[in-house]
């Protein structure tokens, strides 16, 4: 375990993959439901960030990855994660458009 993350930094990070987590489940429900284009690439976006804040976390903390490594990779899933929920607004939005 990598003793130079403070206990409440972990707390957080435990928080923020629990609340991913549920985010990407509603998300993933509402999309299979109404089969919205838009809404599948919204949970697959926060998919792609939780799963990245859950694999840098494990990596630094269970398996000794460098910090700086883990942060990087971390804030790469974070950007790509955060594309495709830009993404699934412009597909929302543009699907709002050809059906009025």
């Amino acid at each position: 375990m990598n003793g130079d993350i403070p206990l409440i930094v972990i707390g957080f990070k435990t928080v923020t993959v629990l609340l991913g987590g549920l985010i990407t489940y509603f998300a993933t429900r509402a999309a299979l439901k109404t089969r919205a284009t838009g809404l599948t690439f919204l949970a697959i976006g926060f998919a792609t960030i939780t799963v990245g804040s859950l694999i840098a976390g494990v990596g630094d903390q269970l398996f000794g990855l460098p910090t700086d490594v883990a942060l990087i990779f971390e804030n790469a899933l974070t950007a790509v994660g955060f594309a495709v929920i830009a993404y699934s607004l412009y597909v929302t939005s543009r699907s709002a458009l050809v059906t009025r």
